[in-house]
């Protein structure tokens, strides 16, 4: 867990924020954090109240302890993967009784890529994940030593869960508890502390939906038909994907344990439906949630995030039973990856391509993971089934080292802005007028540290949902190029005022906007971007 936690947050920062989900939940922490207003969470200015609250006060509080950077958006979610780990551990220990077979699931968890995904870039599916693995290892714990404590957890866990993501994440957790219960028949427990559990997970899940309510009429409405039925049965939010994209996604953010989770499903599939023990559990836990997710019309590749510990489990209980040739064989395919990883570095630092690769640290990475794979592989034993999965961890790791410093040299090409935010600031123009034109990029206003102006041409993400204003100051800073009066007021704006306009190169700009950049005297290319100043 120590060298998981040194991996993951050894340069955390030294990347931008990303758009637009990342940079969207950073700024939305900050104005949280700024305002003090912990109910209404606002987005540029303007109520953002899609989600629940639980990722934008982690973020907030994490710039009281850090300070409003890229570190302290992204470190709470680095301290909830080891969290994962430590629970991924825990669960199939309690599950299977076998310590060795809990460890290697909790290094192959660590090794899976969407892992790491999930956590490099602010967003809340870590999170929920980890609220999920909570909630499933206490009610496990406390079927176990029946300590009335494991039950309050288990509810508070599942409140947070809502005040996390909404109804969607109790699917796992309920999932798992009633198969657990039909396959063990068990009885529907009924006591005082189970009445209080719920009536705790009831103040935990619906304190800040309460408060947000009575702040903003219409707002139950809103969350019920906007964000509940039309998330799932409509493409609202343009994540619109066909029934089998996960089917086509998932062995790419899960490789190569994917894959050996299929070869444990070809050896023991008819055993684990005729015994229906805790394979059986997890398997019906799995296919529930894959199942909804794939019938829902809002995709996005970290939904899948919460199916990833029973990938972890299956794949430990794979190569606990391979022979020392196949775990042989697992190890070198590791190896391979990892030295392709480190090689393909080093020789593309040798190059002018389009990405920029630091000289010196292509070697140090290369010439560390040659050391680390040299001492793992003279230490541990082919018979010895942890093998693969150490591999694992050290192919994780490579990949977070590698990617840190290419994102760090690179940031136009991972979609983050800050080297424009630096140009606009360099310019020495603290009371200048930034807008953007059809794009939301709160990463601008989190760099400058300063309003910024949307200009709306239809794009979805720049439609705001401004039914819950009760003012109209929102208007100073959203043009909503349809409207007559507005696009008056971008002709009539003061150009010796410094003004920058931003676009993408992709979009062209419609008329009026086109002779208003004609008035700006500059432009500078950044990446997919154009300024004009």
């Amino acid at each position: 867990m120590v060298i998981a936690f040194l991996a993951l947050t050894v340069m955390l920062g030294n990347w931008g924020l990303t758009d637009s989900s990342e940079a969207r939940y950073a700024q939305i922490g900050k104005e949280m954090f700024v305002n003090n207003d912990y109910i209404n969470p606002t987005l540029l200015g303007i109520k953002h109240l899609h989600k629940p609250p639980v990722t934008y006060y982690i973020t907030a509080f994490s710039y009281q302890i850090f300070g409003v950077n890229e570190f302290a958006a992204r470190f709470f979610m680095q301290l909830a993967l080891v969290l994962q780990i430590l629970l991924v551990f825990k669960i199939a220990l309690l599950l299977y009784k076998n310590e060795k077979l809990a460890f290697t699931a909790a290094l192959i968890y660590f090794s899976l890529p969407i892992t790491v995904i999930a956590v490099r870039t602010l967003t809340t599916d870590a999170y929920l994940t980890t609220f999920i693995l909570a909630a499933i290892f206490s009610w496990l714990k406390y079927k176990e030593d029946q300590k009335y404590y494991l039950l309050y957890l288990f509810y508070f866990f599942l409140g947070l869960i809502f005040e996390t993501k909404g109804p969607v994440g109790f699917v796992v957790p309920l999932t798992f508890v009633i198969t657990h219960k039909i396959i063990n028949k068990e009885k529907i427990e009924l006591s005082i502390h189970q009445f209080l559990g719920f009536l705790l997970f009831l103040l935990v899940s619906a304190s800040w939906y309460i408060a947000a309510i009575q702040n903003n009429e219409g707002l139950f409405d809103y969350f019920f038909n906007n964000q509940l039925v039309e998330r799932v049965a409509e493409n609202k939010f343009k994540r619109g994907k066909p029934f089998y994209y996960y089917i086509l996604l998932m062995p790419l953010i899960g490789l190569p344990w994917l894959f050996y989770l299929l070869f444990y499903f070809k050896k023991n599939l008819k055993t684990i439906f005729n015994e229906k023990k805790n394979d059986f559990i997890l398997l019906i836990t799995f296919l529930v949630l894959f199942v909804i997710l794939s019938i829902s019309t809002s995709k996005l590749i970290l939904y899948v995030l919460p199916l990833y510990f029973v990938i972890a489990i299956f794949s430990a209980k794979y190569i606990s039973e391979c022979s020392e040739k196949t775990i042989k064989i697992l190890k070198n395919i590791y190896i391979i990856l990892i030295s392709t990883i480190t090689f393909s570095l080093f020789i593309l630092s040798f190059f002018n391509f389009e990405l920029r690769v630091n000289h010196y640290f292509a070697v140090l990475v290369l010439v560390i993971f040659a050391i680390v794979n040299w001492f793992l592989n003279k230490k541990i034993a082919n018979s010895n089934y942890l093998k693969p999965a150490y591999f694992g961890v050290v192919f994780i790791i490579s990949i977070m080292m590698s990617a840190n410093y290419l994102f760090k040299d690179n940031e136009l090409k991972i979609n983050s802005v800050k080297p424009l935010a630096a140009f606009i600031e360099q310019q020495g123009n603290p009371n200048s007028e930034v807008m953007v034109y059809n794009y939301l990029l709160p990463s601008l206003s989190f760099y400058l540290d300063k309003e910024i102006t949307t200009i709306n041409h239809g794009r979805y993400t720049t439609q705001r949902e401004v039914q819950f204003e009760t003012n109209n100051l929102w208007k100073k800073h959203l043009i909503n190029y349809f409207d007559t009066e507005d696009r008056a007021r971008i002709l009539n704006m003061d150009v010796e005022k410094p003004t920058y306009l931003i676009k993408r190169k992709k979009d062209v700009f419609p008329d009026t906007l086109q002779v208003f950049a004609n008035k700006l005297k500059n432009k500078k290319d950044f990446e997919t971007f154009e300024l004009y100043y």
